[in-house]
Order: C-alpha cells, then structure tokens, then sequence
C-alpha cells in the first residue's frame, strides 16, 4: 500500500509539472490615432470621470447626482458587489482548517432474555479539526477564480454608473427639446388658425373654392394633433427620467433650460491603445477571462489525488458528569485519487477550456466593438457639428426673407398668406436646428460614453493569483 501511495503521489507530481499555462491573449493591432481624431480633438480638454461638468450646467450636474445616489439599477449592483464579496470570502474560508466542536451524552437500557435490565451511561465531549493541503494549486485557483468574479461585478457597477449617467443627459435634452417644440408647434397653430380665418373669409367673398377651405382646416387639425403628440412625448421623456432618479412621476417636474445655451463640448478622444484600460466594461469582460483561467487550473488540479490532514480530541467517560475520563487523540492524514468516473473530470476540463475559448473570443469582439463605437461617435459629432453650423446660416437666410415679406405686407405688396409662409419656414428651419442642437449635445454625450466617461483602470493584466 506504501508503494501504491508514493507511486499515485510521484505520477501527479509530474503530470501537475507537465499542465500548461492558460494561452495567451491575442494580440490587438491598434492604429495609433483615430481616423476622425484631427477633426474633433480638442487638445485643452480631456476626459473626466465627472465628465458632465464640461457642459456647464447646473441642472444637468445636480440631475445626475441625484440619479448616482438614489438609481435603482445602481443600488442593485451595488448589491450585486456585496454578494460577490461574501461569496469569495466563503471560498477563502472553505481553504481554512475548520473547528468542529461535539458534545454527547447518554443513558443506554438494556432488557435481556432472563428478564433482567441492565443499564449504562456514557458522556463525551470532543474538538475535530481537518485541512485540505493543496497539492497542485486547485484551492488557490479557485480563490482567484473568486476574486476575478468579484473584479467583474465591481466594473459592472462602473458600467451601470455610466451608462445611467448618460441616460440622465440624453432624457433631459430630449425633455427641453420637447418642451421648446411644443413653443413651435403653439406657433404652428395659431398662424394655421389665422389662415383658416382669411381662408373662410375669402370663400364668403367667393374667392376661395370648398377644396381651399377643407385642406386648410385639415392642417388645423393636424397641427393639433401635433401638439397633443409632442406633450405626451414629453410627458413620457418625465416619467421616464423620473425612473432614472428614483422618483415617483407624479411629484417629478424636470428643470428647464434653453436648449440653445448648452454648449456641447469637443473633447479630445486621446489614442486607440488608450481606449483598452478606459472602458470598464471591457475590464470586466477581461476579468470574466481572467475567472474562465483560474477554472480550468481548478479543474485541471482535480484530476490529481488530494490530500487531507485531520486531528480529533476527546474525552469520553462511561458517567453522566465526565467523571474520570478517558483522554484521546487522533491524527490522521489521507489521500484520495478518483481511479474511474466514466470521464467526468476529463469532460470538466474541456468545458472550462471551451468556455474560457469562448470568453477570449468575446473579449476581441468587445474591443473591435468598443473601437467602431469610437468611430462612429466621432464621425456623429463631426457631422451633426457641420449640420448645425449650416442650418444656422439656413436659419439667418430665412430670417431675412421673413423679415422681407413683412415689410412688404405691412406696405400692401404682399398678402396674409405669403406672409404666413415665410414665418412658418422661418419656424421649420429654427425647429429642425433644435434638433440638430439636440442631436449634437447628444453625439458629445455619446463620444463621452463610448470613451469610458473619464473612468481609468491603472492596471488592466491584474495577477488575481497573487496573495491578497
């Protein structure tokens, strides 16, 4: 038996010498600028963890802060943090010896065939302790296998923090862009009502057909229906923005601002490279790889034998009260080593190799998404940027011809109707460069977002086998 044991004992120490190391992660050929970077950067300003600061607003700042203190999704993560806490505190609790203490006594009535009863006591009280000593380092991946689960649910938290502060930004500016529409569409239908006012009077005259009346009543209607639609989207955007801080909708009322005042910044996006240790969602996909590792060290570890130290002690006496007791001790140690279990161990590994396949492949799926998100960020704010300056030499050209046909019908040389005209094309091109206005501030929280927000991770290859 002595050599049976030292021969299973030799031959996992060897094959634990022959286990490889994880493979490695895939190189990333990064470009060393972004194709759009010399259009948008911004040298002087740079990416901060309150990034929302740059757009110089005081209601948007307190807006945000009140959703980072009181946003449900967020106090579930942080939730989600506690849980993963206890649970690698569980498994580094699991690879400490135990203290079992026991107790026992009791009174044992015998009857015998010749009638006669017999009767004993016994009490005992003992300490057991017992430890896995760890061979071939399966305990200790399992505890960094922990402790990389944990890394991942604390950057999911960062994630959570900020998408739900962009989701802030991005509600609010639809809100005052829904509040500032509605401003038009008042407009819209006051001058759609006072045209159907010289309409109707000019079919009492005769001059207009049926045909006039009934198509300018049609747009009284539409611009009706227009209004309702913009306040019950707005009402939708407060409530909406009401769940994001945690408030009831029916006692919420957002701040108002001028859309137009808020000046979307231009920041720098800084290099490619730098995008990898920026986004805390790719940091918690690079720890979900790091947990995939350490689970294939765990159950490459349990193919070899274990082994277990135990110690008891004990004092047993054949009385109630433990008088005169007898003292024992026993130290023990034992190795266990599977010898068939039809493929099981062997099937385990090969689904934390899969599995650990698959979250690398995830991982370089995640960094190309993360670098197209850039791009595209980039190309949105520079477009909506031009679109906006062009609408706003539209929107002077208009007014001048607004301001034209006035004076021309204050003099009599035009009429009511081209008159309304030019206002309501004065009012479309001031209506479309809200929402390029909207758009942009939009593109610069989005550059912002797909950037990582200002968060920093100061070391992305983080050793989780390392002591803690």
């Amino acid at each position: 038996m002595r050599h049976l044991i030292l021969s299973m004992t030799l031959a996992g120490l060897l094959t634990g010498c022959a286990v490889s190391s994880p493979p490695p992660r895939p190189a990333m050929d990064l470009a060393t600028d972004w194709t759009l970077a010399t259009a948008t950067a911004d040298p002087s300003l740079l990416l901060q963890d309150d990034w929302w600061l740059a757009f110089d607003s005081e209601p948007l700042q307190q807006l945000i802060e009140q959703a980072l203190q009181q946003n449900l999704d967020l106090r579930m993560a942080q939730e989600r943090i506690l849980q993963a806490e206890a649970q690698l505190g569980i498994t580094r609790a699991s690879s400490l010896p135990g203290l079992n203490a026991n107790a026992s006594a009791g009174v044992r009535n015998t009857s015998g065939n010749n009638g006669q009863n017999t009767s004993s006591e016994s009490s005992s009280i003992g300490l057991s302790t017992s430890y896995e000593v760890d061979l071939w380092g399966r305990i200790a991946a399992e505890r960094a296998a922990g402790k990389a689960s944990l890394e991942a649910t604390v950057y999911d938290w960062h994630s959570t923090r900020l998408s739900l502060s962009a989701s802030v930004a991005s509600s609010w500016f639809q809100w005052l862009l829904l509040d500032s529409r509605q401003e038009t569409a008042r407009w819209y239908l006051q001058a759609a009502e006072k045209q159907l006012a010289f309409i109707e009077a000019a079919y009492q005259q005769g001059t207009a057909t049926p045909a006039d009346l009934a198509r300018q009543r049609s747009q009284v209607i539409s611009q009706q229906s227009n209004l309702k639609n913009l306040q019950h989207q707005q009402l939708q955007t407060s409530n909406a923005l009401a769940l994001l801080l945690g408030e009831a909708p029916q006692q919420f009322q957002p701040p108002t601002a001028d859309l137009q005042q808020l000046n979307p910044p231009r920041i720098h996006p800084g290099l490619p490279s730098d995008l990898l240790t920026r986004r805390p969602d790719l940091a918690r996909a690079e720890a979900q790889l790091q947990a995939a590792e350490a689970n294939i060290t765990a159950a490459r570890a349990a193919v070899f034998p274990s082994l277990q130290l135990s110690a008891s002690a004990a004092l047993a006496s054949s009385t109630l009260s433990l008088a005169d007791p007898v003292q024992t001790l026993n130290l023990t140690s034992g190795i266990t080593q599977s010898i068939f279990d039809h493929g099981v161990r062997k099937r385990q590994i090969q689904i934390s190799e899969s599995r650990q396949q698959e979250l690398l492949q995830s991982y370089h799926k995640a960094v190309l998404t993360a670098l197209i998100e850039v791009e595209d960020a980039l190309s949105n704010e520079r477009l909506n940027h031009e679109l906006q300056q062009q609408q706003q030499r539209l929107v002077k050209e208009t007014r001048l011809i607004t301001s034209h046909t006035e004076r021309r019908y204050q003099a009599g040389a035009d009429s009511l109707n081209l008159l309304l005209e030019a206002q309501r094309s004065l009012f479309q091109a001031e209506d479309q460069l809200l929402q390029l206005q909207q758009e942009r501030l939009n593109a610069s929280l989005n550059l912002y977002r797909v950037l990582g927000g200002g968060w920093q991770q100061e070391n992305v290859w983080t050793n989780t086998n390392e002591k803690d």
